[in-house]
C-alpha cells in the first residue's frame, strides 16, 4: 500500500490484547473487520455436537484473519483462539471495504494469500482422507519447520503445539500423536525439550512422509 493509505488505515486500528486460552473471535460473530497479528499464536477452530474440537489452522505473529467475513459480509465461519499471550490489531470492515474499491495492491495481496489458502485447504482434505495419523503428524511438522525456517537441514519450533494441540490439527487423539513424536525421536530425526522441537534432519522427515505415504504436494 501506498504511505497515505498505511497512514489512513492506522487512524482506524485499535490494537487489542488476549490471553491464553481467550476467545478473540466466536463462530457465528457478526464483525467483519480483519485482524493483524502481531505477537502470539492463535488457533482456528470448531466443535461438532458431540464435543471434539476441529482445528483449521494455527495461526502466527505477521499473520492475519478475518478475511473472509470481511469480504463476503457473512457471519464468522470458525472460532479464533489464542493459544498464548496476543497483541493483534483491528480494522473495521468499512475500512476493509475502502481498501477494497480504492487500492489494488491491498486487493492483489488479499487474492493471492485466499489462493494460497485454498490450494492448502485442499491439501489438508486429502490428507484427512488418504494418510494415516502418523503421516499427517509429520506432514504437519513439515509445515510449522517452513514456517520456522529451516538452515542446514534443520529447524527450531518454538512454541511447539501440545501433543494434545498438534492432535486437534491433524484430526487425531493425542496418544497417537506422541507415539509418532517419540518414533521420530528414536530415529534422531526430532528432539523436543519443553514447549521446543528441533527437526534434526529435514531430509530424513521427508523421507519418513515419502516412506510411509504422504502423497500431498505442497505449494504446488
Amino acid at each position: 500500500m501506498e504511505a497515505g493509505e498505511v497512514q489512513a488505515v492506522a487512524a482506524s486500528a485499535e490494537t487489542l490484547r488476549y490471553g491464553k486460552g481467550e476467545l478473540v473471535v466466536q463462530r457465528q460473530d457478526q464483525d467483519g473487520g480483519l485482524y493483524l497479528v502481531l505477537e502470539g499464536t492463535l488457533l482456528a477452530n470448531q466443535y461438532a455436537r458431540s464435543g471434539r474440537e476441529v482445528g483449521y489452522r494455527r495461526i502466527q505473529a505477521g499473520s492475519y484473519f478475518g478475511e473472509i467475513s470481511a469480504i463476503d459480509g457473512l457471519p464468522r465461519s470458525v472460532n479464533i483462539v489464542a493459544l498464548d499471550d496476543v497483541r493483534i490489531v483491528h480494522l473495521p470492515q468499512r475500512e476493509i471495504l475502502r481498501l477494497f474499491a480504492e487500492s489494488p495492491r491491498f486487493m492483489r495481496a488479499l487474492l493471492e494469500d485466499l489462493a494460497g489458502m485454498a490450494r492448502a485447504l485442499t491439501d489438508r482434505l486429502f490428507e484427512l482422507t488418504a494418510v494415516s495419523v502418523a503421516c499427517r503428524v509429520d506432514i504437519e511438522l513439515l509445515r510449522m519447520a517452513a514456517l520456522a525456517g529451516v538452515k542446514d537441514g534443520r529447524a527450531t519450533i518454538h512454541p511447539c503445539p501440545t501433543h494434545a494441540e498438534l492432535a486437534v490439527l491433524v484430526s487425531s487423539q493425542r496418544e497417537p500423536v506422541t507415539r509418532e513424536i517419540n518414533r521420530l525421536a528414536s530415529l534422531n530425526i526430532v528432539s523436543q525439550t519443553g514447549r521446543t522441537l528441533t527437526i534434526l534432519d529435514m531430509p530424513a522427515l521427508t523421507a519418513e512422509i515419502d516412506r510411509i505415504g504422504g502423497d500431498a504436494q505442497f505449494g504446488d
